[in-house]
């Protein structure tokens, strides 16, 4: 095989690229032992690969490392890498995407005759994309003709050939790049599609099985040659794809578990159930009952991440006591709930027990503004009165009715919550799978519902109740299968510990652990429930977040502010007053005593006479 083999990896120890990675470059030498198989990386990537990610390099015949500046972010090294591939490699060379499995010999390559060639995204006509609305707002901001595109091409397998159509097109293709990071995007599909019409249309497509994206290629299932198994990811049909198993490989590298079998068969990768069209039927997944099918999935997905609780005859019946008191005597209600859930009266309970500080300051403090500061939609005014308004998510829409949800209106990639509650959030992935009707539906229940009354937290029950669409942030946390919550515990504005919440996907797997943000110090057995047994990294932005959740709860007793951090950015969550509505019962008692004892040393500047 005279064509080169060309991958371009941009990583660190915390990611899960060269994992990925790993996976193509051994399938890539099983496949075919001869074949030149070249990595280019960046600079600090070269430096990680030591210890087990030193492994890969028994793999590839010639490593290339490119420097950048050091302020420059992954995500760009990465294209710039790949958009820049023609200048770095001499002769022909093959591009493949490092989420891919090589699954038979690519030496056909050899005889393609044309400068450029890829694959279709989606294996279909752009107008026929089920994503097409989504790609056309995607390629806006580089304002070119995109309607007139027939054939919109995946830049995860491309055929490119040493000669000065090619040069040329990848000259262009880096320029149309930067204008593309100048505008604030840093994908390189749309720059690829700028490119080939200014090109006149030099990419040639070829088929499928060269690239075959799990989504939307099933067709190619049966005949593919590489197996892109993270595409789109919507539906993990492949192991390969699964974070736990990568995490298997970032632990035992190339030794891990069943690796070299999956690598000698692609099917043994596909989990049961999931995919049921596999070699000669492959043609049922690009039908209307392919698609069904994954909606059923990705609905299901929906739905088990969701905290719905079962209620019995029982729990009917305490729930319409709970809701009449809550309304006539919800101090009283708490009381009830309270012993209900310990066995004794909240005014028996310890001195200084958080549960019982946290009575005492709803019912015996002046706490009229907290409806506001509970309201999702009305802090954001606090937030950015306070000068940090660019710690807060873009929110896209607002609905006083659930009918009124417009998904048309979308990216594909959101969150929807109700501004009056807590547990109502639904993470939509890809808005084309979604069932428009359950989640109207969904929604219509929680709108339905005054929060608060049931629980005795009354200042819930003044907030108007809307439902909004925010911006969907990407977990960048390779220790956790979902967005990391950083829940700091502030009293006037002095917060010494910080709960942090991960693997949240589904409500049922969801850890944490106390970390003292003084030293950052885990605080083993504070959590009595779901204590997570891991190392969580110190936050880059701690100072910073310090400084936030000091300005937000300065001027309360007691507040928790919640924050994310994610590539170097911090994100407002939510203001919380009343953790666990009062009546925690996850905090080991010597934490509960802790906190209270804060709150306790107060107690004479804010509580009423």
């Amino acid at each position: 095989m005279k064509t080169k083999l060309v991958y371009v990896l941009v990583s660190s120890k915390e990611d899960l690229y060269w994992e990925q990675c790993l996976i193509s470059v051994m399938s890539a030498r099983y496949q075919m032992p001869q074949a030149q198989i070249y990595l280019v990386c960046d600079d600090q990537t070269n430096d990680s690969l030591c210890g087990k990610r030193e492994e890969i390099k028994q793999f590839i015949t010639k490593l290339i490392v490119i420097p950048f500046d050091k302020d420059v972010k992954k995500i760009r090294r990465s294209r710039i890498l790949k958009v820049t591939l023609r200048k770095i490699i001499n002769g022909d060379f093959l591009y493949i995407d490092c989420d891919t499995l090589i699954t038979h010999s690519l030496d056909e390559i050899d005889d393609c005759l044309f400068s450029l060639a890829a694959v279709l995204d989606g294996h279909c006509i752009f107008k026929r994309h089920p994503m097409f609305d989504f790609f056309v707002k995607q390629n806006k901001h580089l304002d070119y003709p995109i309607d007139k595109i027939v054939k919109y091409f995946n830049g995860g397998v491309m055929y490119v050939k040493d000669n000065i159509e090619a040069h040329e097109f990848y000259e262009s293709w880096h320029n149309n790049y930067l204008i593309s990071c100048s505008k604030g995007s840093f994908i390189d599909e749309p720059s690829l599609s700028k490119t080939n019409i200014e090109h006149g249309y030099l990419i040639h497509e070829i088929d499928g099985s060269w690239n075959c994206q799990i989504r939307f290629g099933a067709l190619y299932l049966s005949v593919n040659k590489i197996l892109h198994f993270c595409s789109k990811k919507n539906m993990p049909v492949s192991y390969l794809s699964q974070k736990a198993y990568l995490k298997k490989i970032k632990e035992y590298g190339i030794n891990t578990e069943n690796l070299m079998d999956y690598i000698r068969d692609w099917k043994s990768t596909i989990p049961q159930g999931l995919v049921t069209c596999v070699g000669e039927d492959a043609s049922f997944a690009v039908s209307p009952l392919y698609e069904s099918s994954r909606k059923h999935f990705i609905n299901n997905k929906i739905k088990r991440s969701l905290y719905i609780p079962h209620h019995n005859f029982k729990d009917y019946i305490i729930s319409i006591r709970n809701n009449m008191l809550g309304r006539i005597a919800p101090k009283y209600l708490s009381q009830l709930l309270y012993k209900e859930l310990f066995g004794i009266d909240i005014r028996q309970a310890i001195e200084y027990d958080f549960n019982k500080m946290l009575y005492i300051l709803s019912f015996y403090s002046n706490n009229k503004e907290w409806s506001t500061y509970a309201d999702k939609l009305a802090v954001r005014d606090y937030i950015a009165a306070k000068g940090l308004k660019h710690i807060l998510p873009v929110v896209y829409k607002i609905w006083d009715n659930s009918r009124d949800i417009d998904f048309e209106s979308l990216p594909n990639k959101f969150v929807l919550k109700c501004n009056h509650d807590n547990g109502s959030t639904i993470i939509v992935i890809d808005r084309y799978s979604i069932s428009d009707y359950y989640v109207k539906k969904y929604y219509s229940k929680k709108l339905s519902k005054q929060f608060g009354i049931s629980t005795a937290e009354p200042h819930y029950m003044n907030i108007p109740r809307k439902v909004f669409a925010e911006e969907h942030l990407e977990n960048d946390k390779p220790f956790s299968d979902s967005l990391v919550s950083y829940k700091f515990f502030s009293f006037y504005g002095m917060a010494e510990y910080c709960q942090i919440i991960y693997d949240s996907t589904y409500h049922n797997n969801q850890k944490s652990i106390i970390y003292r943000i003084s030293d950052w110090k885990k605080q083993v057995g504070f959590i009595s429930k779901n204590e997570g047994n891991i190392d969580i990294p110190c936050p880059n932005k701690l100072a910073e977040m310090k400084n936030i959740v000091k300005l937000l709860s300065e001027n309360f007793p007691f507040c928790r502010v919640d924050l994310y951090e994610i590539n170097d950015r911090i994100y407002f969550s939510e203001l919380t007053f009343m953790p666990g509505a009062g009546r925690i019962k996850s905090f080991s008692q010597h934490f509960l005593n802790t906190l209270g004892k804060e709150l306790k040393s107060t107690e004479y500047k804010w509580k009423l006479s």
